[in-house]
């Protein structure tokens, strides 16, 4: 089960504080004779300010220039914003940025997309908004705003939420609506929203958060915006969408998204954004980790397709080029990330509470895409690398742990992998390239999907795995590899260290030329069982010390750390010895997204 070390226990601020102020915020707006709070927004052009405030972000949007700086003054705002044909030379960007108090300097703006009626609804003071079925069992209806999207079908991945932001389940049809496998129960089709509380409350007297539309910011056919230091809660779909390629040349920075089945996202690899930079930025969901796992399959309408599976969202979405993600946060999703395109860099991110994978890397049309100094843990999956190609796909210098158990289904509880492999599309994967990595799991180090026809190893070609730390704390079975290509296809395993020679063992069988894999030892890791875990060698000499493969060096891959001065062999796994780590994450207190766990 997942638990809450002493030392990263969420602060007052991450959860509790915000939910009293959300609360506040919603009693006082049901009081008699209090106005919905209006925008104030300052128009900074050339160095000075422009009178007079505008009275809503989307009028200041509308008239914000190449160079302006918009500074939305402290509060919360319901509006979602739509910035549409607006553009600006990428040296001479459009700010949107909170506005600091005079008086106590803080500069908290919360965009919330909820509609903001259903927020104030009170025992006290109940609503009318929703209308009882004429079957009890078949819950409550109301029409909720669903405003300018660019597939309808989207209004089904709504999370809404409760007022301290616990999510609501979603659901893909009516049948498991009804059903209701995980508790409260919610059912959007357009501006038509079914609700059935599992305590059977009136949802009238429940304030709760509902998204009006697919993103809170939403972009289309619009250059050049740095997008800074905003909360953003309660999306339709998204946080921040950028819709297309006519995207490009934009910051997204100390963003904090709550509530949201995309964080931030993009459209499809055919309309690729451009030049989008997304850093230190917290994607944050109070996800309910009870739920059962095959849900994320059973409750959609695809296998494949998370346009119609709700409860599959992923916090960043990124189908670019020339793209980077760092600093980030990622917390309480099915997946983190999503990553797909050309020359995007993914590093010093922070992914933890996921209930698939950590990053998914699955995709027949990426190239030089480099993942490293990542950490991840309290994951189901780790890095999913699915028949990419044609590659380079570099990742390394990583540190992911996979030692907590999913719900799969019932009672059954299943441990995961750091890396997955799965089912074949095309000619197969190709150019991955994974080395200098510390993997630690309780499960399976790598899982390598065996089931026939779609099973194809024998198309892999142009694979590495070098100089990766592979620590199994449970050695039992089930063996960690179950299938891998031939090395003929240049597939290359050396210098790794193994903690279980079943592992070692099952690749010789796999083929002999592996059996000159790596070593097995105890690599000494300062503390593998923490979490986030502490994955520098804790003694000079650790068998991983000055043991790795020169692979990576000869062949000229690409690190962040430095090269050894004399030549000699590098350390296997993520972080030298005697060398601190990159820091993860945008910095701060953790965010522990479910009480339980």
């Amino acid at each position: 089960m997942l638990s809450i070390p002493g030392n990263h226990r969420i602060a007052p601020l991450a959860r509790h504080a915000l939910t009293r102020h959300l609360l506040a915020c919603a009693l006082a707006a049901a009081l008699p004779g209090t106005a919905s709070l209006r925008a104030q927004v300052e128009l900074w052009r050339n160095g000075q300010q422009h009178p007079p405030l505008f009275v809503t972000i989307q009028s200041a949007v509308d008239a914000a220039q190449p160079g302006d700086t918009l500074r939305i003054r402290p509060g919360t705002y319901h509006e979602n914003i739509r910035i549409t044909g607006k553009h600006a030379p990428a040296d001479n960007p459009i700010t949107l940025e909170p506005a600091a108090d005079k008086h106590t300097h803080n500069a908290t703006v919360i965009l919330d997309g909820a509609d903001p009626e259903l927020q104030r609804a009170t025992p006290a003071v109940p609503l009318t908004r929703w209308t009882p079925l004429p079957d009890p069992t078949q819950g409550w209806q109301a029409t909720v705003p669903w405003t300018w999207t660019t597939r309808e079908s989207r209004a089904l991945l709504t999370w809404a939420s409760h007022a301290d932001d616990r999510l609501i389940a979603a659901h893909h049809n009516e049948a498991f609506f009804l059903r209701a496998p995980r508790g409260d129960a919610l059912w959007r089709t357009g501006t038509t929203v079914r609700l059935r509380l599992a305590d059977g409350r009136d949802p009238n007297t429940v304030p709760l958060n509902i998204g009006t539309a697919e993103g809170i910011i939403q972009l289309t056919d619009s250059t050049g915006w740095n997008i800074r230091g905003l909360t953003l809660r309660n999306a339709g779909v998204a946080g921040v969408h950028l819709n297309g390629s006519g995207v490009s040349d934009i910051i997204l920075q100390d963003l904090v998204i709550r509530t949201a089945f995309r964080g931030i996202t993009t459209e499809e690899i055919k309309s690729l954004s451009r030049r989008i930079t997304i850093r230190r930025c917290r994607i944050q969901n109070f996800w309910n980790f009870d739920w059962e796992w095959v849900n994320g399959y059973r409750d959609a309408a695809s296998a494949s397709d998370e346009e119609v599976a709700p409860v599959r969202g992923h916090g960043i979405r990124l189908k670019a080029e020339d793209s980077e993600v760092s600093h980030c946060e990622i917390a309480g999703q099915w997946d983190g990330m999503m990553i797909q395109g050309r020359n995007i860099r993914v590093h010093d991110n922070l992914v933890h509470h996921t209930y698939d994978d950590m990053i998914e890397l699955e995709s027949g049309r990426s190239t030089d895409i480099h993942f490293y100094d990542n950490v991840g843990f309290k994951l189901f999956v780790g890095i999913s690398v699915v028949s990419n190609r044609p590659g380079p796909i570099y990742i390394y210098r990583n540190r992911i742990q996979t030692t907590d158990t999913i719900r799969r289904e019932g009672d059954t509880r299943r441990y995961g992998y750091p890396i997955k492999m799965g089912n074949d599309w095309g000619p197969g994967a190709r150019g991955i390239y994974i080395y200098q990595n510390t993997f630690v799991s309780d499960g399976r180090s790598l899982f390598v999907a065996t089931k026939p026809p779609r099973y194809r190893p024998e198309n892999w070609r142009d694979i590495a795995f070098v100089n990766n730390i592979f620590q199994r704390n449970r050695l039992a079975r089930p063996v960690g590899l179950e299938g891998m290509g031939p090395a003929a296809n240049n597939i290359r395993w050396e210098g790794n260290l193994f903690t279980w020679d079943a592992d070692l063992a099952r690749l010789a069988e796999l083929d002999p030329a592996y059996a000159t894999s790596g070593i097995v030892a105890d690599p000494r890791l300062t503390a593998p069982a923490a979490s986030p875990f502490d994955a520098r060698l804790s003694t000079p000499d650790s068998p991983a010390r000055a043991a790795g493969s020169l692979l990576a060096l000869e062949s000229n891959w690409p690190d962040s750390y430095p090269k050894p001065n004399d030549k000699s062999k590098p350390d296997i796994g993520a972080i030298p010895y005697g060398v601190e780590p990159h820091t993860a994450g945008p910095g701060g207190d953790l965010y522990w997204p479910w009480s339980k766990n």
